[in-house]
Order: structure tokens, then C-alpha cells, then sequence
């Protein structure tokens, strides 16, 4: 399937009709809440229940399912916990046993895994693979995973999903020899401006707290709606931070640049398998002439290489990865919705 069947159509919508635009308000309500009735009725073997609110029954739930690597399930439960966000918990069950256990986030017009943009490469904790795919075409609500996911997740057969060029840096290897001429330069340039009154601190809570801050400040206005995953990630990581070891299979670590006791730049990193992925990376724009956002990447992929990891994945989108590394395959991003949901998108409804 192609990404474009995935697409919200704003554009369709705002060339569209006056008359469309209407109808799409109208109908659009009615055609989800009857795919949200109807879909679990189709899906053969799997009952969903749905909780507003995390309780007990939940509980039991998770703890009867296996934990994800390197995350256990009361670190997990921090990212169930309320926030100003709506959420919703669907409890998929085969044969009277718990199979997969899917904490919802809302997000514009339809909802995101609470491990999104939090923990990447998750979904929700299930009995297998094949007990996941099922319960997420049960739901009959459009589910959207952005990125992060590897290829199992085509297994899942989703109806829509995409696998856009991630940027990479070989750390073991001369990565800087494949920086063109100019991003080397930039990059010195960078290093001087700033080493001569800023230095580099790794592992402080309280960096964590202001790059999510700044983080969530930077891209409140942008309608794509990220930052509604903001309370859950501070929520997570400081968790996640404060009972991490250092042998642990999933490490988060925090870099910042500081110019006295004042922040100029940060970043937080997950640390799996060999690989560091910049999760959360941020400046303060009043120091965008000291280029303290092309320091701060440097300290963080320096800091990464000497630490022995193999790879600092830099994620997709935005035009500045393409500067620090190679493109490569391999990361995707999926969309699980029922059939009416997707004909009102095809018709410009959505």
C-alpha cells in the first residue's frame, strides 16, 4: 500500500466545496461512530473493552502479558497515567484471556500509542505479534504510528504504511569524511563560537525537564499535533532515568549545552542495541548565532561514538539530517483504520 492512501486530504478539503466541506461535517461523526460499533462486530474472536480510566482490571491485564525488552510493566504504566490529553484503554481478550492491552492518546482526528514519541519502536504490550494485528483492526478507531516501527509491522497488516528515507551516521567509521566540505566548516565554525564561553554537561535531571519543555514550546503551534505526547515523555523518561542501570538494554541520556547555568541547546538520546537515537533535540532561539543547535548535535554524536555505540540514528523528515547522515531504509510508519474511516479520507470527508 502507498503512503498516500494515508494522508489526511486538508488539501482535498480546503480546495473542495463549500457543500463538501458541510456534508463531510455532518457525515464524517456519524460513519466513525458507526465503524467504532460495527468493526468489533466483524473481527472474529477478539472482544474489545473499552476504559477511560486505568483501574485494576487493567492491571491484571498488563501483568498477564509479557513486558517489552529492557522496559518493565511499572515503567510502562507511567505512560498511562492521565495527563491534559484524552486517553482511552482498549482491553482485546481471545477466549476469556487477556491478548494485547492498547493505551490510546488523541491526537487531531484520530489516536496514537502512548509509547509514541516516548518509546520507539512500540506499539502496546500483547500475547504475540499476530494477537496485536488482530486487536488493532477490532478497535474500529483510526490508530496512526508516525515512525519508529521496524518492518514486522507490515505483518500486522495495517492499511496503510510507509517506509521514508531515515538519516544515519556510521559511528564506527570516518562519518565526518562524509560530511560534504561546507557542513564541516559549519560544523568547526559551530564548535568554536560556542566552546569559548559554553560547555558540554551529560546527565542532568533537570536538562531533561527543560528539553521537554522546549521541546513542547517550539512545536505547540505547529498543526501536526506532536506535542500532545509532551506530559508523557517527561513523565517516562524521568522514570525511566531514575532506576536505569548501567547494563540495562535501553538507556535515555540527556547532553546539554550550557553558557553559565543557562541552557542553550539539548538533546535527549535512547540508547538500544548499539544504537542512539535522537529522540528530543532543541535550542534556545536566542542563541541561533552561536549555531548552538549544530554544537549540540556534534557533542551528542561525539558523545555517542566514544561511548561504543555503532549507529546515531537522526530519524526523517527535516532537511538538516541529510547534512550529518546517510540515508537508509528500514524505519516505518503505519496506519490502522477501518474501511469506512478510509473512504471518507479518499472522498476529501476528512
Amino acid at each position: 500500500m502507498s503512503h498516500s492512501d494515508a494522508i489526511d486530504s486538508e488539501g482535498a478539503n480546503a480546495a473542495g466545496s463549500d457543500f463538501k466541506r458541510a456534508l463531510g461535517y455532518v457525515a464524517a461523526p456519524a460513519v466513525i461512530s458507526a465503524a467504532r460499533i460495527v468493526t468489533p462486530l466483524t473481527t472474529r474472536g477478539v472482544h474489545i473493552a473499552w476504559f477511560d480510566v486505568w483501574n485494576s482490571t487493567l492491571d491484571q491485564a498488563l501483568d498477564a502479558l509479557p513486558a517489552f525488552p529492557g522496559c518493565d510493566r511499572d515503567l510502562y504504566r507511567e505512560l498511562t497515567q492521565p495527563t491534559s490529553v484524552r486517553k482511552r484503554h482498549a482491553l482485546a481478550t481471545e477466549n476469556g484471556q487477556p491478548t494485547a492491552l492498547i493505551s490510546l492518546r488523541r491526537r487531531r482526528r484520530y489516536w496514537e500509542p502512548v509509547a509514541y514519541q516516548a518509546l520507539s519502536g512500540v506499539i502496546a504490550p500483547a500475547s504475540s505479534p499476530a494477537a496485536l494485528g488482530r486487536a488493532l483492526h477490532a478497535l474500529g478507531v483510526e490508530v496512526r504510528i508516525e515512525a519508529g516501527l521496524d518492518k514486522s509491522v507490515v505483518d500486522l497488516n495495517p492499511r496503510s504504511y510507509w517506509s521514508p528515507d531515515n538519516y544515519r551516521i556510521d559511528l564506527q567509521g570516518d562519518y565526518q569524511a562524509r560530511w560534504s566540505r561546507n557542513h564541516r566548516k559549519n560544523v568547526r565554525k559551530a564548535c568554536q563560537r560556542c566552546d569559548e564561553f559554553m560547555r558540554l554537561r551529560v546527565d542532568d535531571v533537570g536538562d531533561l525537564e527543560w528539553c521537554c519543555a522546549q521541546w513542547g514550546r517550539v512545536w505547540e503551534s505547529n498543526d501536526a499535533g506532536e506535542t500532545v505526547a509532551a506530559e508523557d515523555r517527561l513523565r517516562f523518561w524521568r522514570a525511566f532515568m531514575k532506576r536505569q542501570t548501567a547494563d540495562g538494554p535501553t538507556q535515555f541520556h540527556t547532553l546539554a549545552l550550557l553558557d553559565g547555568d543557562r541552557r542553550t541547546a539539548g538533546t535527549v538520546l535512547m540508547c538500544q542495541a548499539g544504537i542512539v537515537l535522537g529522540q528530543c533535540i532543541v535550542r534556545d532561539p536566542e542563541y541561533d548565532s552561536f549555531w548552538v543547535g549544530v554544537r549540540i548535535m556534534e557533542g551528542s554524536i561525539e558523545w555517542a561514538a566514544s561511548a561504543g555505540h555503532r549507529h546515531f540514528d537522526l530519524g526523517s523528515g527535516q532537511d538538516y539530517k541529510q547534512s550529518w547522515g546517510e540515508p537508509v531504509a528500514g524505519r516505518y510508519g503505519a496506519i490502522f483504520r477501518p474501511r469506512a474511516v478510509s473512504a471518507l479520507y479518499r472522498l476529501g470527508l476528512l
